[in-house]
């Protein structure tokens, strides 16, 4: 019977005017999402590995410079890359690079927000802003159309457009008690009109992103990358079962179709716009970030106290070597100055950064209070899941840029006690060394932890559906049939 229901309503949905300019708007939309994540992805692609190659092109050079001083031509101190304190604090560095996945043009997330690469130096990562990053996201304005925009925002509107009146259009047109007086029920008759317009929509929805993905990037299926997209066509199902389900609710009170317009496009604002937004403003209102200027006042008493003691600092002719750094000249002299001053200026600059860090941390602990409190709090609205388990999927969530971060800061301990030894025993650095720099390498989140925590905020969103839809029918056992 439900089949009949559904054979039916397509007929009449073949006739409606708004499904012939909805749809191909929806269709669209969907493809310049999938279009404007991909051109996203491909320029995260070509920054990070611009950025990993400028790193490459510098340890080249400082390798070939070495090979000419070695071979006996002419340098000046200042070029001179064996030394290991100029090597580690200006000569060199390394960008520390997140590498997109092949799904990130699925959601762009939190990838406009932070640096997709960072660079690392000597000085302690809080001190460093980063300006000569290629384009920097943090700089470029926020907010992009992507394919996580169209189906977390549009998406449910055409449900809405489309269901609003799957009760209150048959009673108000007089035909409800001659459709009900046909051996079907109510129940029957809803399922059928709810799916015939679920398959189209839905499957238009998961359809349409998936050919897009895969025709904007092959390579999106391999590795991880197939269960990733069956968990992307999941969400979409399911987000989409939910307002289905919120319009069958709807419609069980026996309101006319006007009314039943105004609470569902009630519910998109409240749910969509208004809950996530409110929920935002909690997390930031419970745990306050310390104010830019204290981190940046404390950065400049760290550096102050560090000027201080390095004023106070023997210099290099008051230190028990100085008659024989005295009987040196030219650029022997001036290559034993710069030693002298990194062991000396090194120690000074790690208590420095001791006087900011407590600042800093509180700024990571109170963000991270934060971030903790909106993954509670995200379970009250599904649009919020539905965007959660996207940016997972994409690779571009809260908790992968987390991860990018532990890492960078893993890699600057290892950049640091790779050369702190060398600089305070005196050893000047050989090729050999040089070539052995720790470098940079990202390694993804396990794809178990990834879909371990879509799926969490999957099978929220299936309770979501659940219960609406189970309410929805459950009130439809009450519903007027004669209409009121």
């Amino acid at each position: 019977m439900i089949g009949r229901i559904m054979s039916h309503e397509w007929r009449l949905l073949l006739r409606e005017k708004l499904l012939f300019i909805t749809i191909p708007i929806y269709a669209v939309l969907i493809m310049y999402g999938v279009y404007n994540g991909s051109a996203w992805r491909d320029f995260l692609t070509a920054n990070t590995t611009a950025a990993s190659a400028m790193a490459d092109t510098n340890f080249s050079n400082l390798q070939a410079a070495l090979a000419r001083i070695e071979s006996g031509a002419p340098f000046g101190p200042y070029e001179d890359p064996r030394n290991p304190g100029r090597f580690a604090r200006t000569m060199a560095y390394e960008n520390a690079a997140k590498l997109p996945s092949p799904t990130a043009g699925i959601a762009i997330g939190q990838s406009d927000v932070y640096p997709s690469y960072l660079r690392v130096q000597w000085r302690a990562l809080f001190n460093t802003s980063n300006t000569d990053e290629i384009e920097n996201p943090t700089n470029l304005a926020v907010g992009r159309f992507d394919l996580s925009f169209v189906l977390i925002y549009l998406y449910p509107l055409l449900i809405i457009a489309l269901s609003y009146n799957i009760l209150s259009s048959e009673r108000e047109n007089g035909t409800q008690a001659l459709l009900l007086s046909q051996p079907v029920s109510i129940n029957q008759f809803v399922a059928g009109k709810i799916l015939s317009r679920g398959i189209i929509i839905v499957g238009i929805a998961v359809g349409m992103s998936l050919l897009g993905m895969i025709l904007s990037n092959p390579d999106i299926l391999s590795g991880g990358g197939f269960a990733r997209m069956v968990m992307w066509g999941l969400v979409i199902a399911v987000y989409g079962v939910f307002w289905f389900g919120l319009a069958v609710l709807v419609n069980a009170f026996a309101n006319k179709s006007s009314t039943n317009a105004l609470i569902l496009m009630s519910g998109w604002l409240l749910l969509v716009l208004i809950v996530p937004a409110a929920l935002n403003l909690i997390s930031k209102s419970a745990y306050p970030l310390p104010s830019r200027i204290e981190l940046v006042q404390a950065m400049r008493r760290g550096d102050a106290l560090a000027q201080k003691e390095a004023a106070a600092a023997p210099t290099e002719l008051s230190d028990p070597d100085s008659a024989e750094l005295a009987s040196r000249v030219g650029e022997e002299a001036t290559l034993t100055s710069i030693n002298n001053f990194n062991k000396r200026i090194l120690p000074i600059e790690l208590r420095g950064e001791a006087v900011a860090a407590p600042t800093f941390e509180k700024f990571q602990s109170q963000l991270a209070a934060q971030q903790a409190l909106a993954e509670r709090l995200k379970y009250l609205s599904p649009a919020i899941l539905s965007h959660d388990a996207m940016s997972e999927i994409a690779g571009n969530s809260t908790a992968s840029f987390a991860d990018f971060r532990k890492q960078v800061a893993a890699y600057h301990k290892s950049w640091r006690e790779y050369f702190y030894d060398r600089v305070m025993s005196d050893k000047m650095l050989t090729m050999e060394e040089i070539k052995g720099v720790p470098r940079f390498k990202y390694t993804p989140e396990a794809d178990d932890t990834v879909m371990g925590r879509v799926f969490g905020s999957l099978v929220s969103l299936v309770v979501f559906s659940s219960v609406v839809l189970a309410l929805g029918f459950a009130f439809l056992r009450r519903y007027p049939v004669a209409g009121r």
